[in-house]
Parts: structure tokens; sequence; C-alpha cells
């Protein structure tokens, strides 16, 4: 009797064993698609003016999902076990993005175009560090589940210095329409010091691989020179279906698969082996209903009746300014959310992740 209960019970461990090596290569394999089949579609399919039938209807699914993922983040907000991060950090959860939303909202409804451009030149650079940071913590958990390891100092320097040199380059993609006259040759003065200083990094980047080479697998290198070259389809054109939107698309579409492991693997309140149908059902109405306003929300200023009367077009204005702060504020709590540095949000992230950490709650990296 008590060998079959021993069997039965390293039965049960291997099985689970088996279902947690499956659950990460399947969150990795996830990770990968949601990268490549954006930056693959813009720059193959879809690489100048929009894509007509159904490659149409495929751009449009990209384009609301890159923007729908902002809302996603209001998924810690509805989190129990979240809250009490949000409770330790009131400033950076609650009042700061309040300021930015209310602050942008009035920018953009009450000051002059000139000055409402440069508000848009800084949020495009937080923007690309924004997705920098997020490769960062990409690249983490890759190191971490294929190695036990956080990434080593070096690497990390590789895809910061990518994220850097992409910075200098958005000024004269994003900021065409907006940037004023006398810093036009600036602005294209860095892209091309930029491009050159991108294939700098790509050396760097093999150099620091070589040296790692031992500590790597063939998953964990994929993920590091996808990090690295993240940003690549920005020196590679100057269309903004190619130069912008290819990676862009990718990080929304990256962020709604790790919302959606956090939502999933929430624990269901009195049953906590119970699926958390609230949790997913919540992040859906996020990203579908909430992440919808905000696709639309530059609709709205474009029609007649609120263009022709100044109350409507100053609320309008007032949304649309609001939106770009709700995303500054995205911003801003991911910017803590992630970071495995700070031992609750490390606590929190490894018991969302187990199939990742396992029981190395301990390990210390960069967030995202």
């Amino acid at each position: 009797m008590e060998q079959l209960t021993a069997n039965a019970i390293t039965g049960s461990v291997r099985d689970q064993s088996t279902a947690t090596q499956s659950l990460k290569r399947w969150f990795l394999f996830a990770l990968l698609l949601a990268t490549w089949l954006p930056i693959m579609f813009f720059i193959l399919l879809a690489p100048a003016g929009s894509a007509g039938g159904g490659l149409g209807g495929i751009k449009t699914v990209f384009l609301f999902l890159g923007t729908a993922h902002v809302p996603a983040t209001l998924l810690f907000y509805t989190d129990k076990e979240f809250a009490a991060i949000r409770k330790r950090h009131p400033w950076r959860y609650v009042f700061v993005p309040l300021c930015l939303i209310v602050a942008t909202g009035l920018i953009f409804a009450f000051t002059p175009i000139a000055f409402q451009a440069f508000v848009l030149l800084t949020f495009w650079g937080w923007q690309a560090f924004h997705y920098g940071r997020q490769n960062l913590g990409i690249y983490a958990f890759a190191s971490i589940a294929e190695t036990g390891k956080s990434p080593k100092r070096l690497e990390k320097l590789a895809i910061e210095a990518g994220t850097f040199v992409a910075i200098l380059g958005t000024f004269k993609i994003l900021g065409a329409a907006v940037t004023p006259a006398y810093l036009q040759r600036s602005f294209d003065w860095l892209y091309q010091f930029g491009f050159i200083a991108f294939l700098g990094v790509a050396v760097f980047s093999f150099v620091v691989y070589a040296k790692y080479f031992e500590d790597t697998s063939p998953l964990k290198t994929i993920f590091y020179f996808t990090c690295v070259f993240f940003f690549l389809p920005l020196f590679l054109s100057i269309q903004e279906n190619v130069a912008f939107l290819s990676y862009a698309m990718a990080h929304g579409v990256q962020y709604i698969v790790f919302m959606t492991v956090v939502s999933a693997t929430a624990p269901a309140i009195g049953e906590r082996r119970s699926f958390p149908w609230k949790s997913v059902a919540l992040l859906a109405v996020f990203v579908i209903i909430v992440g919808f306003a905000f696709w639309r929300v530059n609709d709205l200023r474009e029609m007649s009746f609120v263009k022709s009367v100044w109350a409507y077009a100053r609320g309008a204005d007032f949304l649309f300014g609001a939106v770009l702060g709700a995303t500054m504020s995205h911003f801003v709590i991911d910017a803590s959310a992630w970071r495995l540095s700070l031992e609750k949000q490390r606590a929190y992230v490894s018991k969302r992740f187990y199939f990742v950490f396992g029981n190395k709650s301990e390990l210390k990296t960069g967030g995202t």
C-alpha cells in the first residue's frame, strides 16, 4: 500500500512537472508569435499605405490591439493580490496617473498647437523607452525560463543600447507632421546618427553573445536577438507602417499575452483551484470595450458637429489628451508593477508566472 501511494505521488509530481514545462513552452512561443507576426505583417504584407481586402482586416486587428493593450493595465486595479503594492505606492498608482490624465487633457484642449507638438515629441521618446523596458523584461523571462538565471549585465546593455538609439530615430519618423521647421534638420541628423549607432549596437550584441555562448540555449538566443533588433524596422524605411507600426503593434500584443497570463492565474475567490473566470472577463472588458474607446477617441474630434461647437470641440480635445495621459500613466505603472528587483512585485509576478520562475522567486532582475 505504501509503495502504491509513493508511486502515485511520484506520478503526480511528474505530471505536474510536465504540465509546467508545457505551459512555459507555450508562453514563450506565444511571446515570439506576438513579436514576429506584427513585425513581419507590416514589413512584408502591408509596407505602404493601407492594406486592402483580408489584409486590411488583419491590419485593423493589429491597430486595435496596439492601442487597446493600454487599458489592460486596469486589471492591476481590480486584482486584490496587487492591492498591497498599490497601497504602498499611492503616488505612482493613483496621484501621478490622475495628474497626467488631467494635465494632458487640459493641454490639448486649451494650449497652442506648437506647445502640443513638444508634448507629443516627449511622449514618443518616452514611448520608445517604454518599449525597450518591456523588451528587457521579456528577455529576463526567457533567460530565467531557459537557464534559471537572470540576464547578464552586458546582455541587458546591448538591448538598452538598441532602445536609446531607436529614441534618436523616433522623432523623425513620428514627428514629421508636428515638428517645428527649425528642428527638422536636427531630427534628420539624429536619425542618420541613430542608423550608424545601430550598426555599432549590432556588432556589440554579437560580441556579447559570443562571450556568453556557453550559458545560452537556442530559444534564449532567439529571444536575445529579437530584443536587440526589435527596433530595426525603424531604420529600414521612413514609411510609418514599417518604421513604427511594425514594432509598436508587436509591443501591444506582447503586453496582452502577459496580462492574459496574469488574469488566468489569478486565484478565484473561495476556490483557489478553479479557473478565475471573473479576472479573465474583466481583462476582456478592459481590452475590448475600454480599448475601443481609446482606439476611436480621435474620431470624435473629426466629427463635423463636434468641430462646429466650441464646447464640444474642447471636450473632444480634452478626451484625446486624457487618453494620451492615460497611456503615459501606463508607462509609469508598468515601470513599477513588473520590476522584479522589488520584493513585493517579484513575489506577485513569480506567483502568477509560476511555470517560468518555479521556486526561484529570490531572483532579481530588471522589470518591464
